[in-house]
């Protein structure tokens, strides 16, 4: 713990100094503010984040189960591009319980700490880069975000990999991505693992990712592969289509799919999934409603990995993902920045799943509702942003489901 403490010095050490140069270079002239760039970016976030559990399993009354009340931030460094073609990013991670009694082992597992609800430090990203036209490559560790592989940026730090990979963007519209992906290192974790370790396997291993990320003016496709030899492939489609209905009035229509198969060896076993999602909404004035419903076969349940589900039906607690689930789908959210609170928005999401109640997929029925609060400051205070949530499962206890409470605050500061 010491050494998480002298981290923590030396991070916010290091953000007074940046404050400071960011508030003397305000009032530099323009050709000393161009001498800061060619030094390259430092940019730094800090979040603090409460997370609280309880769950009511067998008709019991609510209990605490998951707790967790911490600190931690990013300090990045990238340079700028040497010889326009070359450059290298850093960036250290740190996480750092608040209260011991708001961080006890025996409440742990909320993601936000380690796995004994204590706090780490480690380098989540630091790669070298390198750019030839529209084409970028990556190499060792750093943030990926696609729709299987992500950082899951719920908690207080986000995921990172060990990859070596190239995107492209010379196609106007379209985005190309491959990589290797070699490790892992979860959101709650200071080590990087295989990916197939971090899939549940015993062995070590990679995956190889390809995409296509195309969007037009009213239209947007994605198409991704993630192919992990002797265990998986994960076959993902996406397609969004906005119409407009009138002046005021915006239709839109999103179709999910994916595809994941045993292969080589099987080390995972046998299994051949698929789940497809289809959503239906409008915007008005600031108003965003949506119906939507997605069905997974009775072979197996969808895995996840290597980051947060991409289908709408996510939810806080349950992702609605299980063999044999039919889920539906219901969500309002609203801007209020036509009401003069720039900033601020609130949503409610709420879904209901049911699966077979015989066979060997059989589990328990759930509902869930969710209720989140977000407001991004602007003025003296940009940057500094409020993210509140509240969720509530009811799932039928005679087939082994509990109900479940979730409470999660979140304060940012990115500068």
């Amino acid at each position: 713990m010491r050494s998480t403490k002298h981290f923590l010095i030396l991070l916010y050490g290091l953000l007074f100094l940046l404050f400071t140069n960011l508030q003397t270079a305000s009032a530099a002239d323009t050709p000393q503010r161009n001498a800061t760039r060619d030094y390259g970016k430092i940019s730094a976030r800090i979040r603090m984040y409460y997370f609280l559990q309880e769950d009511s399993p067998s008709g019991n009354s609510f209990g605490k189960s998951k707790e967790s009340f911490a600190i931690g931030g990013q300090l990045k460094y990238e340079t700028p591009w040497l010889a326009d073609h070359f450059g290298g990013t850093v960036n250290g991670f740190l996480a750092a319980p608040l209260f011991d009694d708001l961080n006890r082992e025996r409440y742990s597992g909320a993601g936000v700490l380690n796995n004994k609800n204590q706090g780490y430090a480690v380098i989540g990203e630091a790669f070298f880069r390198a750019r030839y036209a529209g084409t970028i490559a990556k190499l060792y560790r750093q943030r990926i975000e696609t729709p299987y592989v992500n950082g899951n940026d719920s908690r207080l730090l986000p995921s990172t990999f060990e990859a070596y990979g190239l995107e492209s963007n010379d196609i106007s519209g379209l985005k190309l991505h491959a990589a290797w992906l070699d490790k892992i290192k979860k959101r709650d974790s200071d080590e990087f693992i295989s990916m197939t370790e971090a899939a549940g396997a015993d062995t070590d291993g990679g995956t190889v990712m390809l995409g296509a990320d195309w969007k037009g003016e009213k239209t947007a496709l994605r198409l991704w592969n993630y192919y992990t030899p002797d265990m998986d492939n994960t076959l993902y489609a996406e397609a969004k289509y906005s119409f407009d209905i009138s002046d005021s009035l915006e239709g839109h229509v999103r179709f999910q799919g994916v595809n994941q198969r045993n292969t080589g060896e099987n080390i995972l076993g046998v299994y051949d999934a698929l789940e497809g999602g289809l959503l239906l909404g409008i915007k008005f004035m600031g108003l965003t409603a949506d119906i939507g419903g997605s069905i997974t076969d009775d072979t197996d349940n969808i895995l996840t990995p290597w980051g947060v589900n991409p289908f709408f039906t996510h939810m806080m607690i349950g992702d609605y993902n299980r063999a044999g689930e039919k889920a539906l789908y219901l969500a309002l959210a609203y801007d209020f920045a036509r009401l003069g609170l720039k900033g601020f928005s609130a949503g409610l999401k709420t879904a209901f799943g049911e699966t077979p109640n015989s066979g060997p997929n059989a589990s328990y029925d759930r509902r869930e509702c969710d209720l989140n609060f977000n407001y991004n400051f602007d003025g003296a205070l940009d940057g500094f942003s409020i993210k509140n949530q509240v969720g509530y499962q009811d799932a039928d206890r005679s087939m082994g489901g509990k109900d479940v409470v979730q409470v999660r605050l979140r304060l940012q500061y990115d500068f």
